[in-house]
């Protein structure tokens, strides 16, 4: 008899969030991606400990460039010449201290002693970081700069922004368009699901949950939409989700592939599958009925994706690992539809995403039109006479989104705009502007920010 795997005792959240963050600078990856990780293999973890775990490492990455103007004002060594363990323990003790009221100083301090111990630093390093932490600890903290000398340092220090992305909205949007951007990057976004409606229907599934000991309340703009509260379990660990009954995602993102009106027995590409989501929603506005290629040029998405579209129910879509920037093996003039998601800079999302702020580069900024150009011209010869071409974003810059649209239909005069607001809900249709593009905004809506046009090829 083969006996199952007792999981692993896990550690305090603390511990875990340490682990998370130290993990992402080291391998290069998402702390997203490093907490899911770590939540799988340890399923023992209380439901209140992953809270703390997730509100502690999106915390330090939400408010980075704050808690590091205060830490290195006390620090009687550079940050930068800190080990970054060192600096990763400071940060965190910083933001349980700085931005928690929960959490008493003396807790924060003693635990941050600790991990350094328990990491086997050499004492010196202990003592800075107990010498930094009663500092910070005793309020000894300089004020931040002032808004009427220095706006650009002042909301940036204030908000945890990139000082180029303050001056860059500042100089577009005004002051006050600013700081209500600013403001709402911070918040914290609601937990939101989008129901499957394959197998059952929102006002079911809300009764569901409510046996399951969630709080589900319907989503104002997206009629497939719950958003969960009063949860005690993790939401994975739910059986209503291991049946793939809901997987999560923003109000926008429902919205948004509305807009293709993909319809049964449809030939449908999707550019930028990811893990799924946007082709599960493909699925059920084809009524499983048809044919979905899902393209993406990254192999850990697809494989998620591939477990989703299971769980999920769609037998319609094939995953495809491709960069949509070449050719693709298809043939031109065959496909109805295409849905292109579109790599991007992100900036949209902040608010459920914070680690973008400090990873991202104004430098970077350039290098996405390029590859968004070429990805609409490859999708646009696919495409049937009267074919549809959906192009998303979700960023918040002109020139990944109304500027990319125009430039297309400047050198494709086969395809014209025509964003339908029939194909949207009701209270949904005021999200598409004149002459004809969705955008959503969190300082405006309450949604993720996103970005869509629809071409039609004449």
């Amino acid at each position: 008899m083969v006996k199952t795997p007792i999981p692993p005792i896990p550690p305090g959240a603390r511990t875990l969030a340490l682990d998370i963050l130290a993990g992402a600078r080291q391998k290069g990856r998402s702390v997203e991606d490093l907490m899911a990780a770590a939540f799988k293999r340890h399923p023992l973890l209380s439901r209140s400990e992953r809270a703390f775990v997730l509100e502690l490492v999106q915390g330090v990455k939400r408010w980075e460039l704050r808690l590091d103007y205060h830490l290195a004002a006390i620090s009687a060594l550079p940050l930068k010449k800190l080990h970054p363990l060192v600096l990763n323990i400071l940060r965190l003790a910083a933001f349980q201290v700085l931005m928690l009221n929960k959490v008493p100083a003396r807790a924060a301090l003693n635990e941050a002693g600790q991990q350094a111990k328990a990491r086997r630093l050499p004492k010196a390093h202990v003592g800075f970081i107990n010498a930094v932490l009663r500092r910070l600890a005793a309020g000894d903290l300089p004020a931040l700069p002032s808004l009427k000398d220095d706006p650009v340092t002042a909301l940036s220090l204030a908000t945890s922004h990139p000082a180029w992305l303050v001056r860059r909205w500042l100089a577009r949007l005004g002051l006050e368009s600013t700081q209500a951007r600013l403001a709402a990057n911070n918040q914290i976004p609601p937990l939101t699901i989008r129901v499957n409606t394959l197998k059952t229907d929102p006002a079911t599934l809300a009764a569901r949950l409510a046996r399951e000991g969630v709080e589900a309340t319907y989503c104002r703009l997206s009629p497939g939409g719950l958003s969960l509260a009063a949860l005690k379990a993790s939401p994975v660990q739910l059986p209503s989700y291991r049946e793939g009954l809901w997987l999560f995602q923003d109000e926008a993102a429902q919205l948004v592939t509305g807009l293709l009106g993909a319809g049964p027995g449809q030939r449908v590409l999707e550019i930028g599958a990811g893990r799924g989501g946007k082709t599960t929603a493909l699925a059920e506005a084809m009524a499983n009925q048809g044919l979905i290629l899902a393209v993406d040029y990254h192999r850990r998405r697809l494989q998620e994706a591939r477990l989703n579209l299971k769980r999920w129910g769609v037998a319609v879509a094939q995953p495809l690992l491709a960069d949509a920037t070449q050719s693709l093996p298809l043939k031109s003039g065959t496909l109805d539809a295409v849905l292109l998601d579109a790599p991007c800079s992100s900036l949209g999302i902040l608010r459920r995403h914070p680690e973008i702020k400090m990873r991202l580069t104004e430098t970077d900024l350039a290098t996405f039109p390029p590859r968004q150009r070429a990805m609409l011209a490859r999708a646009a010869d696919l495409l049937r006479p009267g074919g549809r071409l959906l192009y998303i974003t979700c960023t918040t810059e002109p020139e990944e989104n109304e500027e990319v649209v125009n430039a297309f239909l400047s050198t494709h005069p086969e395809f014209h705009l025509a964003t339908d607001p029939n194909f949207l809900p009701p209270p949904a249709r005021s999200l598409i502007q004149p002459p004809g593009f969705f955008k959503t905004a969190a300082e405006t809506h309450g949604l993720d920010s996103f970005f869509a046009a629809v071409l039609v090829k004449k």
